[in-house]
């Protein structure tokens, strides 16, 4: 199954989402803030990152920056969880509102995981495109 890194600074919210997530079958890791995220994405390439954006260290966007100047890891799909403004604009699978739904989560995911094989599968490292998508209840975005 597939491996799936999450970022955020929240504990609980970790530690839920990691159970939640790895009861689906997947291998999870996490880390707490955006610096501990790229060491251990460089370390082992996750399928999915799913990051908060307002994480210590680097944040989330920073965080998708520095992995999409990585050839190893600039094809991971990243979903990044937001609460408030939207981030600047940054190259990810797909933005997703906190609090986040986690059968919207679920269906991001597995859709995140099958794009990146894909990609993979293509050679298609670091040709995301900024993604400017209205979410179904959420703002669109600036």
């Amino acid at each position: 199954m597939a491996d799936i890194l999450i970022v955020d600074a929240d504990t609980g919210v970790l530690s839920t989402l990691g159970l939640l997530i790895a009861a689906e079958g997947y291998v999870v890791r996490t880390a707490t803030n955006g610096n501990d995220a790229l060491d251990l994405a460089r370390a082992s390439r996750p399928d999915v990152l799913i990051s908060d954006s307002r994480t210590p260290g680097l944040s989330g966007a920073a965080l998708v920056r520095e992995m999409r100047k990585d050839p190893v890891l600039a094809s991971v799909p990243v979903i990044l969880a937001y609460n408030g403004a939207l981030p600047p604009r940054v190259r990810v699978f797909r933005f997703l509102r906190k609090p986040l739904r986690y059968a919207r989560l679920l269906k991001l995911l597995h859709r995140a995981e099958q794009v990146g094989a894909r990609r993979d599968a293509r050679g298609h490292a670091g040709s995301w495109k900024v993604v400017r998508r209205n979410l179904k209840g959420e703002p669109k975005p600036g």
